[in-house]
């Protein structure tokens, strides 16, 4: 087998694996949509709509694992399936105040502790800028009221 089979054989391997393509939305229809590979650090692409970032995203992919592949670099893994259940034990006091504010916002403890969870996380994008904040050493700005 040649090198080049070789080569293409990793990547067509690596294309297979069920990585993750998440998807951001502009502010404004202007800004269009960008699909990335939340493994892969600067895999992205953009469209007009979801349906052309989507498109498009199977071409980043491949020229991005193909570059890492020429240059001997590691391509990451596909991030683990969640389930959607964690199971964890709380303290007593814990557990009852959840369930309080559960019961005032008129949910379930599930539902309030997943929106509590979300809230804490924030955005993917927030994240993302968060992240590069914190590369940067830099602090986020505080808008004026």
């Amino acid at each position: 087998m040649t090198k080049r089979r070789a080569s293409n054989e990793k990547l067509d391997e690596i294309l297979r694996r069920p990585y993750t393509i998440e998807i951001e939305y502009g502010e404004t229809p202007e800004e269009g949509v960008a699909a990335y590979v939340a493994e892969w650090p600067g895999c992205i692409t953009a469209g007009a709509t979801r349906e052309e970032a989507l498109a498009r995203i199977g071409d980043a992919m491949r020229d991005w694992a193909a570059a890492r592949l020429a240059r001997r670099q590691r391509v990451a893994e596909p991030l683990k399936e969640y389930g959607g259940t964690i199971v964890t034990r709380l303290p007593r006091s814990l557990h009852r105040d959840a369930e309080k504010r559960a019961q005032h916002e008129g949910v379930s403890l599930n539902q309030w502790v997943a929106t509590t969870l979300a809230r804490a996380i924030g955005s993917p994008a927030e994240l993302r800028r968060s992240k590069a904040r914190a590369r940067a050493g830099t602090r986020p700005r505080r808008r004026a009221s």
